[in-house]
């Protein structure tokens, strides 16, 4: 941190304790585009933390085998102001000293790694749950993830290094928010979830900046989303720099993309088809990570990992067709046609499935969050770590604009329970009373696994002696389920899951 006091805000939420907010702290320095990020300038005259920074630049995806981006921007995009000058972090703790150091949490935010806003309200969680919460901002998208020819490989995950700073950042400045850097738990929702996957890797040895790990709807080492491009693949790179009118050659590519504004970069990803994303680079993204669980290369940790009942029903479009999912979301390299259709064919014959939106959601539910974030858990058990495990089974639907009430239990449900209706209950607006019970009962659990990851969140862990009824439904009636029960549609899949993960070794 700089030297000096800065303003900040006290908050003070009902039947709470004060809780201190410090707003838009720089982690790094504004960072050069298409660079790794540099250590922050120290201040030396009061710093004004009582507002957000900027989001960092966003970029809405429109796919047809995706959600639609009218939704996104709807119900996810949350940003306001964007800029290049975003790596900014944000503190909530308790404004009463402590006997000791407080519990930690640090939020990495999710966005399919095209988007991403770490201007979220953590003061429930330091008011109630007694921790010090920070949630920050990470290069995204083609600033965050360039993959192009005249960028060095070991410069080409941006986005994670910007993390990798900011959780040092934690570690030398916890304390002056009373926060103890030795009791730090990372916490990622979708992109953030497969972040604090790839963070795990990176610490199989040495001390880790965290003690422990949840993981949201999201891993980076099972099944599809254990994909990464191939460090050739830079076509995409070369569509958008002729898109913005930059050399097609090599020589002084990188330096006219440089100059090219950063809206006009955001506004053609789309006509260049370019979507990038994390690629294995041996430093930052490891290979072959499945087979690092098997073995035991991952930071040994408790792990908190949850799940939504129906996480495809907002990633995918009403109105897809059975064709365009398969050739989407069931590639012909892991699935072959016959067994596509013998998977639709099994998901038509479940209850409750009256179409084929209903269908290809079940199927993208189970395909590719419910059954990969379990064989994750399961490999972490087989290593001996503490592993928790929920589904969540509750919808939003009551709160949700008429036309996205169908959307039920979604991918990203549990983010909107925790920041939209508990937080706008307690600052005063009407929200229904049973959903702000949920969304305290979701961040208790979350600030109970935070002050002591080897008790964990508040029911039996995987393997305890309540197996195999070891996973904590969550809703309005939550309860634990045998997880043969809540995992059997992932026998359907057995075959693919393991075609993939024999792919994803070159990955």
């Amino acid at each position: 941190m700089g030297n000096g006091g800065g303003g900040s805000l006290t908050i003070t939420l009902p039947d709470s304790r004060p809780v201190n907010q410090f707003l838009g702290i720089p982690y790094a320095a504004k960072p050069k585009r298409f660079a790794p990020a540099r250590q922050p300038d120290a201040w030396t005259e009061p710093r004004n933390a009582s507002v957000f920074g900027p989001s960092c630049m966003q970029y809405v995806a429109d796919a047809d085998a995706g959600a639609s981006s009218q939704l996104v921007r709807d119900l996810f995009a949350t940003h306001h102001q964007e800029s290049e000058d975003c790596l900014f972090i944000n503190a909530f703790a308790p404004a009463a000293k402590a006997p000791a150091l407080r519990p930690v949490v640090v939020f990495i935010p999710g966005g399919g790694w095209q988007m991403s806003n770490g201007n979220l309200d953590f003061t429930g969680f330091a008011a109630y749950e007694d921790i010090v919460a920070f949630g920050f901002n990470y290069r995204t998208n083609v600033f965050g993830f360039p993959i192009a020819d005249e960028i060095p490989l070991k410069n080409r995950n941006l986005g994670l290094m910007d993390q990798q700073l900011a959780l040092a950042w934690v570690q030398t400045n916890a304390k002056a928010f009373g926060g103890d850097p030795e009791k730090v738990t990372i916490w990622g929702e979708s992109a953030g979830a497969m972040s604090v996957d790839i963070h795990l890797h990176n610490y199989a040895s040495g001390r880790a900046p965290f003690r422990a790990a949840v993981m949201s709807s999201g891993q980076m080492s099972f099944g599809l989303l254990a994909f990464t491009p191939p460090a050739t693949y830079t076509q995409g790179w070369r569509r958008l720099a002729v898109a913005v009118g930059c050399p097609r050659g090599i020589i002084g590519r990188l330096s006219c993309m440089r100059r090219v504004p950063a809206r006009d970069l955001v506004d053609n990803l789309d006509s260049a088809t370019f979507s990038p994303y994390p690629l294995a680079d041996g430093k930052v993204v490891p290979r072959a990570r499945a087979a690092g669980w098997r073995r035991g290369s991952v930071a040994r940790v408790p792990l908190l990992m949850t799940t939504m009942a129906e996480e495809g029903r907002s990633l995918l479009r009403p109105n897809i067709s059975l064709d365009l999912f398969r050739s989407a979301w069931l590639p012909e390299s892991a699935v072959s046609k016959d067994q596509a259709e013998n998977i639709f064919e099994d998901y038509r014959k479940m209850p409750g499935l009256r179409n084929d939106f209903d269908v290809t959601s079940a199927i993208y539910t189970d395909w590719i969050w419910q059954c990969p974030q379990q064989m994750l858990a399961n490999a972490s058990v087989a290593l001996g770590n503490p592993v928790w495990r929920g589904y969540i089974n509750k919808s939003l639907a009551e709160v949700l604009p008429e036309k996205y009430r169908y959307l039920g239990k979604f991918h990203g449900a549990d983010m909107m329970l925790l920041f939209f209706v508990a937080a706008r209950h307690e600052r005063g607006f009407e929200m229904p009373s049973h959903l702000v019970r949920f969304a305290r009962e979701l961040r208790s659990a979350i600030g109970s696994f935070v002050r002591d990851p080897r008790r964990g969140p508040g029911w039996p862990a995987i393997g305890s002696p309540s197996a195999p009824r070891d996973v904590a439904v969550l809703g309005d009636k939550s309860t634990m389920i045998d997880r043969n029960v809540l995992d059997a549609n992932c026998a359907i899949f057995t075959d693919a899951l393991a075609a993939v993960e024999k792919k994803s070794v070159a990955w």
